[in-house]
């Protein structure tokens, strides 16, 4: 996979893969290989066999990376086979503590009065983070400023410090120091359950926001429709079992299966999105 190890995406994956190992009476190994934006695994997994043996753990941001990754010289549609998506998770807005905003129509309101002078924070171009925080400074209008980052949680440290101005990342960063900053929305069609009062950023001020994110298990291209299936199974019977939703939910993510039909349409649907951000920002692969 292309997430670190303790990531949430990482936590995710080895829950899932216990289980379905379990159901197939074979243990599946957890192999962390982060770097260029994800390409190094991405790129790992599309070269291997497709006998089923290795998998990519593929997030949403894959639907987007071509556009953003000078590092991506994959098809995503073409060198890869969807199995299953396996969970979605809430991504949310906020902001540093001691601006003079309330909810999200402040923040757009001040960034629009002080042109260029508010900053936000980043961590590498493609990532869901920044696929979420493009869209909302390109449909609030906003001349703001990026403010790169290696890892998210020295964003928030210096959210906290008033270093930077405001983030959008995983909801689950924020609430250990939800106290600490101002969590103006969350970045899907519905509320959280976590944090209910939280309104979406389409209820906030912007109609139309939706970006949910999203985690899946992706095979190299050819894989044989059995193997598909069979796999595809597992990891259903697998996010059925309430042990495994109940661990999925405490590390921030809602288990979520799918046909891989679904999950490449789903993905064929991003693309479109990403791409169309990608143009309206005049976005660069970097």
């Amino acid at each position: 996979m292309a997430a670190g190890a303790g990531t949430v995406d990482d936590v995710g994956a080895r829950i899932v893969a216990e289980k379905v190992g379990t159901i197939l009476g074979q243990q599946f190994f957890i192999e962390n290989r982060p770097g260029a934006g994800g390409a190094i695994a991405q790129t790992f997994v599309m070269k291997s066999p497709p006998d089923g043996y290795t998998l990519l753990l593929a997030g949403g941001s894959m639907a987007g990376a071509r556009y953003a990754n000078a590092n991506v010289t994959y098809d995503l549609l073409r060198d890869f086979t969807p199995v299953s998506l396996i969970a979605t998770s809430v991504f949310a807005l906020a902001a540093n503590p001691n601006l003079p905003i309330r909810d999200v129509k402040g923040l757009i309101a001040l960034a629009k009065a002080q042109p260029g002078k508010l900053t936000y924070g980043t961590i590498g171009a493609g990532q869901m983070p920044y696929w979420n925080v493009m869209l909302f400074n390109s449909m609030a209008g906003i001349d703001v400023t990026q403010v790169p980052y290696k890892a998210s949680p020295e964003v928030v440290t210096d959210l906290i410090a008033g270093r930077v101005d405001y983030y959008i990342t995983g909801l689950t960063s924020f609430l250990p120091v939800k106290d600490k900053l101002k969590i103006l929305a969350v970045t899907t069609s519905t509320r959280s359950e976590l944090v209910p009062d939280v309104p979406t950023m389409a209820e906030a001020a912007l109609p139309g926001y939706d970006m949910p994110t999203w985690q899946s298990i992706m095979g190299p291209a050819g894989m044989q429709r059995e193997h598909v299936a069979l796999l595809n199974r597992a990891i259903g019977q697998s996010l059925a079992s309430p042990e495994v939703r109940d661990r999925l939910q405490k590390a921030g993510l809602s288990a979520a299966s799918s046909t891989p039909q679904e999950l490449r349409e789903r993905y064929e649907h991003w693309m479109a999105i990403f791409g169309k951000i990608a143009q309206d920002v005049g976005l660069k692969p970097q």
